[in-house]
């Protein structure tokens, strides 16, 4: 659950704009003097008292609706992040306030709403070669220019939800992309912004589902990320992205603990991928080839103990490639260190190093969260006591160390010119 750690004038300010109050209404709503807000917003830095902290704590638990809340979480979010990141990470400036409050009609022409579709499932595409970091200000910038023609103009209706769809989408596309920059909280507030315009859409909003059942995963949120993940799921229609969803309730299922669940929803997603088109030959951040279902095969195998099934998925994974599928960086290095944990897990370590070392080369650009996620399950595998006398194993946990200190780092010679 979102929460304030310390309520400033700002955070105060910030909430009034969400939920569209004056100055008067405001304060009425929260029984304090019309001065004391106008003190907060001239003094944006200044901590309230402890009494008003929490007086502010149970007016936004009890008394704020949720699509304040979430314009209210964006905005404070998106400064936190501003905030603290050292890197030249473009962060996303959506206006969630501003998105949600209207449903127009306006005149923009067919062929603006094309160019903006194709640009969509190009950087879907270019998603899966490319550091997250080069396309995240891509999404957002298409992203800002559909809200800026969903408020500015007056299209007919249709027009209107195709663009709404495709709000949702790059929405959705900025909360994966966020997610694998580690920057979890933007991303779970994009997720649930996508999910808003797919509903406006009156479309399935299956991938806007499937980012935030991946978010909620990343933050260890297990149950959240499982019932999103079915929600989904339900929704899907027969398309890779249904497979993929019913693989996402798998992995969190089993990482709860709820193995039951875990093999229910398995087999949910090897029925989905008898009957889904094969996407393979148009791969994109939502597709879901032969590959990334034997990633999360070998997860859930990992996860509830079943070696040799994770092996057995690794290998599948291997014999795609070798046939001529495409390879992507991220699903490779996890597919590599998967199979080294269940290596480990037979008490090979000899296994685990082969497993392993090629994929420590990796471009640092490519080291997302979920690749070094992965690493430091293995880190903490190799430092049980059976391996602490081993030399082999020591020099493993500090190869994944440095590999993931240099994740993600800023490249000068990649910038933009």
């Amino acid at each position: 659950m979102d929460v304030v750690e310390s309520w400033t004038g700002k955070h105060a300010q910030a909430l009034l704009r969400a939920m569209r109050l004056t100055n008067e209404s405001f304060a009425g709503r929260l029984g304090v003097a019309v001065r004391t807000v106008a003190k907060w917003n001239a003094n944006p830095d200044m901590t309230l008292s402890p009494e008003m902290q929490q007086a502010l704590d149970t007016f936004l638990v009890r008394e704020v609706p949720e699509d304040a809340k979430a314009r209210f979480f964006l905005v404070i979010n998106r400064d936190r992040a501003q905030q603290n990141t050292g890197s030249k990470l473009v962060t996303p400036t959506v206006d969630l306030s501003s998105l949600t409050a209207w449903v127009a009609d306006t005149n923009t022409s067919r062929d603006a709403i094309d160019e903006i579709a194709r640009a969509t499932e190009s950087l879907a595409r270019a998603h899966l070669n490319a550091p997250a970091k080069k396309i995240l200000p891509e999404v957002v910038r298409l992203q800002q220019k559909t809200q800026s023609i969903l408020q500015s103009g007056k299209q007919r209706l249709s027009e209107t939800r195709d663009l709404y769809k495709l709000n949702s989408d790059l929405l959705a596309h900025a909360c994966m992309l966020l997610g694998d920059l580690q920057q979890d909280e933007l991303a779970e507030q994009h997720g649930y912004a996508a999910t808003l315009f797919a509903n406006e859409a009156e479309t399935t909003g299956a991938v806007a589902w499937g980012a935030r059942a991946k978010t909620a995963r990343w933050q260890d949120k297990y149950v959240e990320s499982a019932d999103l993940a079915r929600q989904g799921y339900e929704r899907s229609p027969q398309e890779p992205i249904r497979v993929q969803l019913a693989w996402y309730e798998a992995n969190a299922a089993a990482l709860l603990g709820d193995h039951n669940r875990a093999n229910e929803a398995a087999r949910r997603a090897h029925q989905a991928a008898e009957t889904c088109l094969d996407a393979t030959s148009d791969l994109s951040v939502w597709s879901f080839p032969n590959e990334r279902q034997a990633l999360f095969a070998l997860s859930v195998a990992t996860i509830t103990g079943d070696a040799d099934g994770a092996l057995r998925a690794a290998a599948m994974a291997d014999a795609g490639w070798a046939s001529g599928d495409p390879q992507i960086p991220a699903t490779w290095a996890q597919i590599r260190v998967g199979a080294g944990i269940a290596h480990l897990m037979k008490g090979s370590l000899e296994g685990a190093i082969a497993e392993v070392t090629p994929m420590l080369d990796l471009d640092p650009q490519f080291r997302m969260s979920t690749v070094t996620r992965y690493l430091e399950n293995l880190h903490r595998r190799l430092g049980h006591r059976r391996f602490q006398s081993s030399a082999a194993a020591m020099q493993l946990r500090e190869d994944i160390q440095a590999f993931n200190l240099d994740a993600l780092k800023d490249d000068d010679s990649m910038e933009e010119k």
